[in-house]
């Protein structure tokens, strides 16, 4: 019987897996935990104060490349549907620009961590068009990258 993976189990998994892999760890978030850092939309796009924050689980960065995470336990549209106003709009511009300030950086890549299931894989592949990359998790708690634009993870 395959044992289902918490959103905080994929995000750990990711989190090791990324540190062993020589990346610098920028912020993080656990459902419910309060460490992450909120993202709120360009001033002129606000109406309230917090309205439309959004809180990445994980951000990262080597060799110049960003990572924006945003990860689940299962397939959820909302979150690459996120991923893609992320990367097609500049609402969290500047953010972002405040965010990665003290970092050298020159590209920037959002996509998301996934437990794996056939049900999630069937799912993604119908929304790759939304993300730059698709990390999905084993049960076993292992990451193997399923997809990515470019070279980020070699």
């Amino acid at each position: 019987m395959e044992r289902r993976l918490t959103e905080e189990q994929v995000t750990k998994a990711i989190l090791d897996w990324l540190e062993a892999n020589g990346w610098e760890i920028i912020c993080f978030d656990f459902p419910q935990s309060g460490t992450g850092v909120s993202l709120h939309p360009n001033e002129e796009l606000r109406t309230t104060k917090n309205e439309g924050a959004f809180i990445p689980d994980i951000v990262a960065i080597k060799n110049g490349s960003v990572v924006f995470f945003e990860n689940k336990d299962r397939f959820v549209l909302a979150d690459f549907i996120k991923v893609e106003e992320l990367k097609k709009n500049n609402d969290f511009s500047n953010s972002i620009e405040r965010l990665l300030n003290d970092f050298e950086y020159s590209n920037i890549f959002y996509g998301v961590g996934l437990a794996h299931s056939d049900n999630t894989e069937n799912k993604t592949n119908d929304n790759l068009d939304k993300i730059d990359f698709a990390l999905f998790i084993s049960e076993y708690r292992s990451v193997s990258v399923y997809y990515q634009i470019n070279s980020i993870f070699p």
